[in-house]
């Protein structure tokens, strides 16, 4: 070996052996809740305490990428609350859904006897490719960043019902235990509960939408999904 060439190869040799001893540093997000509306639990300024009971998610994949979703909580308590003070209803109702997985928007919410209904957009939540809308919030984001793992945080249901559909003549695929071609449907009511009672929610493919009658839905579904995990 020429004595040039020494040096270069020691110090490669410290480069790898210092890439090997860079401890990982875990950066995982706590768990989030695919519904934060559904995981409500506050108190006021005025010290009364807005707690949701059962509850259902819907949201709707359309045909140019935006959803919209509508969450449904049973007030166990705190309805009379928010019955009586509209500005106080929304900024309790904003702050949760901003708990959950979705960038909410045009957010809107009323009281349907003593069901807090909330309305919200987001026009972030998927990818198309190939004319496949790819619904990407109920898989978290690994780190771009090396020796990093983690990432965002786990999801959890939060809600008792979560239903992921596409609007009038879009088919949706994916893994959910119940549903139809039309309709997605999951519900933690069988789970096993983690130590802090929440429901895992462990999706291994993001949820696609296809217009029905698309030719090749499911070549095009798998290719779309595969474009979707390799983007920012």
């Amino acid at each position: 070996m020429r004595p040039r060439a020494l040096p270069l190869l020691v110090a490669l040799l410290l480069c790898a052996t210092a890439a090997v001893a860079v401890p990982a540093v875990d950066a995982r997000a706590p768990p989030t809740p695919v519904c934060g509306v559904c995981d409500l639990d506050r108190t006021t300024p005025s010290g009364e305490r807005v707690v949701a009971g059962e509850s259902e998610l819907t949201v709707t994949i359309h045909a140019n990428g935006s959803t919209t979703w509508r969450a449904r909580a049973d007030l166990a308590a705190g309805a009379e609350a928010l019955a009586a003070n509209e500005s106080l209803r929304r900024a309790v109702a904003a702050e949760a859904a901003r708990d959950g997985v979705a960038e909410p928007r045009d957010l809107s919410a009323r009281l349907d006897g003593d069901t807090l209904v909330v309305d919200y957009r987001d026009p972030n939540a998927t990818e198309r490719h190939l004319g496949v809308a790819v619904f990407t919030p109920l898989t978290p984001a690994s780190p771009s960043t090396p020796f990093v793992m983690g990432g965002e945080g786990a999801r959890y249901l939060a809600a008792d019902r979560l239903t992921v559909r596409g609007e009038p003549g879009w088919a949706v695929r994916g893994d959910a235990p119940g549903g139809s071609d039309t309709e997605l449907v999951w519900s933690p009511r069988d789970a096993a509960r983690d130590d802090a009672g929440r429901a895992p929610f462990d999706v291994a493919r993001d949820p696609v939408a296809v217009e029905k009658g698309a030719i090749l839905p499911g070549p095009r579904a798998w290719i779309a999904r595969l474009l979707a995990a390799d983007g920012p």
